[in-house]
């Protein structure tokens, strides 16, 4: 098991490798659209002037991940193209360069959100490995099976999901399977709408976090935050994670300052670390918890926790 991290830049990349991830994951900026980018984001948002970087600097990343031992997961996830066929073709050859520049800078993987987008890829004889995005809203056994006679390497299941669930899906023999870690939204992230930090100028925060008036026949609720299911933390179902065979645990954090992001890399790669050197679950949690106690803490009082049986898990249709 490794932790894949967040990077928008050389020097993020320094610090998620320096904090112990076994793979990161980044998009480049590639020209063809104003403020997003082939990598399911902006260009830039409000906290950063851009999260996306140019070649040159791609190319010095994926030296220095190597030099880490550490892969490079390259994120063509924008979930779907919805072009008039006259402009189709013009953005199609768009993509395929994307890809080639960050073969050429030499990525070891390439994320991708939409089934067409994979068969453009093979059908350009293009030969690396695909990784099946979050948008793609991975559940059950079936889909994973779905993806593996395509040739898809890896899956990343959705955030909503149980132990119970993971462990049936990690049956499914010859194609690796990601977990989220921390965070993410409240919807299953491929049928979301209320899409964010995709260039715009205006910080909205995290629309399935915020809060709303709710009205109905007879009660106004004032403030109140309706649509945040959102689960914040793992660290207390690594172990059993790591006993069913869960190959990678995805960081989140594009968006948030590095320092936090670098904090949570490091617990989970300890956490890891700790149950490679044979601890038993609940010690190697709380080691791991405890090189990092007034952090976690914060997030441990919410009783938001991943993977496992609470009031917002129960929930679950």
């Amino acid at each position: 098991m490794k932790v894949k991290a967040p990077v928008i830049s050389f020097d993020s990349a320094k610090k998620m490798l320096e904090a112990g991830a076994g793979e990161i994951y980044l998009g480049a900026s590639n020209g063809a659209f104003k403020n997003i980018a082939y990598s399911a984001r902006g260009n830039s948002n409000v906290h950063n002037s851009r999260i996306t970087i140019d070649e040159t600097e791609l190319k010095k990343t994926v030296d220095l991940a190597h030099r880490h031992n550490a892969s490079v997961s390259f994120l063509a996830n924008l979930p779907q193209f919805s072009l008039p066929s006259e402009e189709r073709s013009k953005i199609e050859q768009n993509f395929i360069e994307y890809i080639q520049t960050g073969i050429q800078c030499g990525i070891d993987n390439v994320v991708v959100a939409d089934i067409g987008q994979y068969l453009l890829i093979r059908e350009h004889n293009i030969d690396i490995p695909c990784f099946a995005s979050v948008y793609l809203a991975t559940i059950n056994a079936e889909q994973v099976k779905f993806f593996k006679e395509l040739g898809f390497r890896r899956v990343t299941l959705e955030y909503q999901m149980l132990t119970r669930e993971i462990r049936e899906i990690c049956q499914v023999e010859g194609i690796d399977i990601e977990v989220f870690a921390n965070f993410g939204g409240t919807f299953l992230n491929g049928r979301c709408s209320l899409y964010h930090n995709m260039g715009e100028e205006l910080d909205f925060g995290f629309p399935c976090k915020s809060k709303y008036d709710v009205i109905t026949e007879d009660i106004l609720e004032k403030d109140y935050p309706y649509y945040d299911s959102n689960l914040y933390c793992s660290l207390c179902s690594v172990g059993k994670l790591y006993e069913m065979g869960v190959t990678t645990l995805k960081i989140t954090g594009r968006e948030i300052p590095s320092k936090v992001t670098e904090d949570i890399v490091r617990t989970y790669s300890k956490c890891i670390q700790y149950l490679e050197d044979n601890m038993d679950y609940m010690t190697a949690r709380n080691l791991a918890f405890d090189e990092c106690k007034d952090f976690w803490n914060k997030w441990c009082s919410k009783k938001r926790c991943k993977y496992i049986k609470n009031r917002i898990t129960s929930s679950y249709v």
